[in-house]
Protein backbone atom coordinates (compact mmCIF):
# COMPACT_ATOMS: atom_id res chain seq x y z
CA UNK A 1 0.00 0.00 0.00
CA UNK A 2 2.80 2.21 -0.49
CA UNK A 3 2.77 5.59 1.74
CA UNK A 4 -0.37 3.64 3.69
CA UNK A 5 1.46 1.30 5.36
CA UNK A 6 2.82 3.29 8.08
CA UNK A 7 -0.90 4.65 8.90
CA UNK A 8 -2.82 2.32 8.26
CA UNK A 9 -2.97 -1.09 10.04
CA UNK A 10 -5.42 -3.96 9.12
CA UNK A 11 -6.08 -6.62 11.16
CA UNK A 12 -4.90 -10.26 10.09
CA UNK A 13 -5.82 -11.80 12.81
CA UNK A 14 -8.18 -15.26 11.94
CA UNK A 15 -10.69 -14.63 14.66
CA UNK A 16 -11.01 -11.08 13.45
CA UNK A 17 -11.57 -12.54 9.99
CA UNK A 18 -13.66 -14.86 10.41
CA UNK A 19 -16.04 -12.55 11.98
CA UNK A 20 -15.85 -10.20 9.54
CA UNK A 21 -16.94 -13.17 7.26
CA UNK A 22 -19.93 -13.61 9.61
CA UNK A 23 -20.96 -9.82 8.93
CA UNK A 24 -20.02 -10.33 5.23
CA UNK A 25 -22.26 -13.28 4.39
CA UNK A 26 -26.20 -11.78 3.94
CA UNK A 27 -28.19 -14.43 5.81
CA UNK A 28 -26.18 -13.32 9.72
CA UNK A 29 -29.54 -11.53 10.88
CA UNK A 30 -29.76 -8.72 13.04
CA UNK A 31 -29.28 -9.51 16.45
CA UNK A 32 -26.12 -11.59 15.45
CA UNK A 33 -24.71 -8.56 13.34
CA UNK A 34 -25.07 -6.67 16.27
CA UNK A 35 -22.74 -9.51 18.37
CA UNK A 36 -20.36 -9.97 16.51
CA UNK A 37 -19.81 -6.25 15.58
CA UNK A 38 -18.81 -5.62 19.06
CA UNK A 39 -16.43 -9.23 19.20
CA UNK A 40 -14.86 -7.12 16.41
CA UNK A 41 -14.66 -3.47 18.40
CA UNK A 42 -13.35 -5.67 21.74
CA UNK A 43 -10.23 -6.83 19.10
CA UNK A 44 -9.69 -3.23 17.55
CA UNK A 45 -9.68 -2.06 21.02
CA UNK A 46 -7.21 -4.49 21.89
CA UNK A 47 -5.54 -3.32 18.76
CA UNK A 48 -5.44 0.34 19.21
CA UNK A 49 -4.16 -0.11 22.90
CA UNK A 50 -0.72 -0.63 21.27
CA UNK A 51 -0.94 3.13 20.51
CA UNK A 52 -2.46 4.68 23.86
CA UNK A 53 0.23 6.06 26.21
CA UNK A 54 0.94 3.63 29.26
CA UNK A 55 2.92 4.16 32.85
CA UNK A 56 4.62 1.19 35.26
CA UNK A 57 3.50 0.84 38.39
CA UNK A 58 4.24 -1.14 41.44
CA UNK A 59 1.21 -3.69 42.79
CA UNK A 60 1.64 -5.94 45.49
CA UNK A 61 0.35 -9.48 45.13
CA UNK A 62 -0.80 -11.39 47.96
CA UNK A 63 2.77 -12.75 47.84
CA UNK A 64 4.85 -9.99 46.38
CA UNK A 65 5.67 -6.94 44.75
CA UNK A 66 5.48 -6.92 41.26
CA UNK A 67 5.22 -4.36 38.27
CA UNK A 68 2.41 -3.30 36.07
CA UNK A 69 1.31 -1.67 33.00
CA UNK A 70 -1.63 0.96 33.53
CA UNK A 71 -3.51 3.56 31.40
CA UNK A 72 -1.96 6.97 31.41
CA UNK A 73 -3.88 9.56 29.90
CA UNK A 74 -7.72 10.43 29.26
CA UNK A 75 -9.07 8.45 26.22
CA UNK A 76 -12.63 9.05 24.33
CA UNK A 77 -14.18 6.60 21.88
CA UNK A 78 -16.18 8.42 19.36
CA UNK A 79 -18.82 6.54 17.47
CA UNK A 80 -20.37 7.62 14.40
CA UNK A 81 -24.73 6.96 14.75
CA UNK A 82 -26.24 5.05 14.69
CA UNK A 83 -23.96 1.91 12.81
CA UNK A 84 -21.42 2.21 15.43
CA UNK A 85 -23.13 1.43 18.82
CA UNK A 86 -22.54 -2.43 18.98
CA UNK A 87 -18.43 -1.37 17.78
CA UNK A 88 -18.20 1.33 20.43
CA UNK A 89 -19.68 -1.00 23.02
CA UNK A 90 -16.70 -3.36 22.05
CA UNK A 91 -14.19 -1.26 22.17
CA UNK A 92 -15.02 0.01 25.69
CA UNK A 93 -15.27 -2.95 26.93
CA UNK A 94 -11.79 -3.60 25.82
CA UNK A 95 -10.67 -0.11 27.44
CA UNK A 96 -13.16 0.49 29.99
CA UNK A 97 -11.48 3.25 31.69
CA UNK A 98 -12.52 5.62 28.27
CA UNK A 99 -15.02 8.01 27.77
CA UNK A 100 -18.04 7.90 25.48
CA UNK A 101 -18.91 10.51 22.82
CA UNK A 102 -21.23 10.35 19.79
CA UNK A 103 -21.66 12.15 16.13
CA UNK A 104 -24.43 12.18 13.66
CA UNK A 105 -23.42 12.87 10.22
CA UNK A 106 -25.57 12.78 7.39
CA UNK A 107 -24.52 11.90 3.98
CA UNK A 108 -25.96 13.80 0.58
CA UNK A 109 -26.02 12.25 -2.22
CA UNK A 110 -25.42 14.81 -5.00
CA UNK A 111 -24.52 14.85 -9.27
CA UNK A 112 -20.98 15.73 -8.04
CA UNK A 113 -20.70 13.00 -5.40
CA UNK A 114 -21.35 13.08 -1.53
CA UNK A 115 -21.76 16.07 1.15
CA UNK A 116 -21.56 15.09 4.72
CA UNK A 117 -23.00 17.41 7.36
CA UNK A 118 -22.69 16.85 10.94
CA UNK A 119 -25.88 17.36 12.75
CA UNK A 120 -25.47 16.24 15.85
CA UNK A 121 -23.01 15.86 18.92
CA UNK A 122 -22.86 14.14 22.43
CA UNK A 123 -19.55 15.29 23.37
CA UNK A 124 -17.71 16.67 26.94
CA UNK A 125 -17.65 20.04 26.62
CA UNK A 126 -14.00 20.06 27.01
CA UNK A 127 -11.88 17.73 23.99
CA UNK A 128 -8.88 19.00 24.52
CA UNK A 129 -7.84 17.47 27.89
CA UNK A 130 -8.15 14.21 25.78
CA UNK A 131 -4.73 12.54 25.33
CA UNK A 132 -5.96 10.40 22.20
CA UNK A 133 -9.98 9.62 20.71
CA UNK A 134 -10.86 6.96 19.00
CA UNK A 135 -13.12 7.49 15.93
CA UNK A 136 -15.33 4.32 15.38
CA UNK A 137 -17.53 3.68 12.37
CA UNK A 138 -17.94 0.18 10.65
CA UNK A 139 -17.86 1.01 7.17
CA UNK A 140 -15.12 3.59 5.99
CA UNK A 141 -16.06 4.03 2.07
CA UNK A 142 -15.48 7.73 0.40
CA UNK A 143 -14.09 8.88 3.43
CA UNK A 144 -15.75 12.17 3.68
CA UNK A 145 -18.07 11.12 6.89
CA UNK A 146 -14.56 10.51 8.79
CA UNK A 147 -13.09 13.31 7.07
CA UNK A 148 -15.51 15.51 8.16
CA UNK A 149 -16.46 13.78 12.06
CA UNK A 150 -12.47 14.71 12.01
CA UNK A 151 -12.70 18.00 10.92
CA UNK A 152 -15.56 18.67 13.63
CA UNK A 153 -13.16 17.30 16.57
CA UNK A 154 -10.66 19.15 15.88
CA UNK A 155 -12.33 22.61 15.73
CA UNK A 156 -12.72 21.40 19.28
CA UNK A 157 -9.29 21.10 19.95
CA UNK A 158 -8.31 17.69 19.83
CA UNK A 159 -5.32 16.61 18.44
CA UNK A 160 -4.90 12.55 18.51
CA UNK A 161 -6.95 10.81 16.81
CA UNK A 162 -7.32 6.94 15.59
CA UNK A 163 -9.70 5.75 13.07
CA UNK A 164 -11.00 2.19 13.93
CA UNK A 165 -13.55 0.65 11.55
CA UNK A 166 -14.70 -3.26 10.43
CA UNK A 167 -14.77 -2.52 6.56
CA UNK A 168 -12.87 -0.10 4.51
CA UNK A 169 -12.50 0.72 0.35
CA UNK A 170 -9.15 1.76 -0.87
CA UNK A 171 -10.15 4.68 -2.50
CA UNK A 172 -11.69 5.62 0.86
CA UNK A 173 -8.67 5.19 2.75
CA UNK A 174 -6.53 7.42 -0.29
CA UNK A 175 -8.94 9.79 -0.09
CA UNK A 176 -8.84 10.23 3.62
CA UNK A 177 -5.04 10.08 4.15
CA UNK A 178 -4.62 12.79 1.57
CA UNK A 179 -7.52 14.75 3.13
CA UNK A 180 -6.16 14.30 7.07
CA UNK A 181 -3.16 14.79 8.39
CA UNK A 182 -1.45 12.77 11.44
CA UNK A 183 -4.00 9.89 12.15
CA UNK A 184 -3.83 6.24 12.09
CA UNK A 185 -6.20 3.89 10.96
CA UNK A 186 -7.48 0.32 12.27
CA UNK A 187 -9.63 -2.03 10.09
CA UNK A 188 -10.35 -5.63 9.46
CA UNK A 189 -10.45 -5.51 6.34
CA UNK A 190 -9.92 -3.52 2.53
CA UNK A 191 -11.85 -4.05 -0.35
CA UNK A 192 -10.94 -2.51 -3.69
CA UNK A 193 -14.24 -0.59 -5.01
CA UNK A 194 -17.08 1.44 -4.06
CA UNK A 195 -20.42 0.77 -6.66
CA UNK A 196 -22.20 3.88 -8.07
CA UNK A 197 -24.02 4.16 -4.64
CA UNK A 198 -20.92 4.83 -3.25
CA UNK A 199 -20.92 1.05 -1.51
CA UNK A 200 -18.07 -0.86 -0.88
CA UNK A 201 -17.89 -4.00 -3.11
CA UNK A 202 -17.83 -6.39 -1.82
CA UNK A 203 -18.47 -4.96 1.43
CA UNK A 204 -20.92 -6.11 4.14
CA UNK A 205 -24.03 -4.09 2.79
CA UNK A 206 -25.32 -1.20 4.55
CA UNK A 207 -23.77 -1.81 8.43
CA UNK A 208 -26.62 0.66 10.11
CA UNK A 209 -29.55 -1.36 7.95
CA UNK A 210 -28.62 -4.62 8.99
CA UNK A 211 -27.57 -3.77 12.65
CA UNK A 212 -30.43 -1.44 13.68
CA UNK A 213 -33.30 -3.95 12.23
CA UNK A 214 -35.53 -6.85 13.94
CA UNK A 215 -34.89 -10.46 13.40
CA UNK A 216 -38.68 -11.98 12.92
CA UNK A 217 -39.03 -14.69 15.18
CA UNK A 218 -41.80 -16.74 14.80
Amino acid sequence: MGFMQSRVNVIDNPLAQYYLAVLRDKNTGSSVFREVLERIGFILGYEVSRDLSWKIREVETPLAKAIGYFPSGKLLVVGVLGASIPLINGIVKALPWAGIGLIAAKRVETSGGIRVSIYYERLPISLARYEKIILADPMLATGKTIEASIKHLRQRGVRNIIVTSVIASRPGIEYLLGHVADIKIYTVGIDPVLNDKFFIVPGLGDAGDRGLGVDLFI
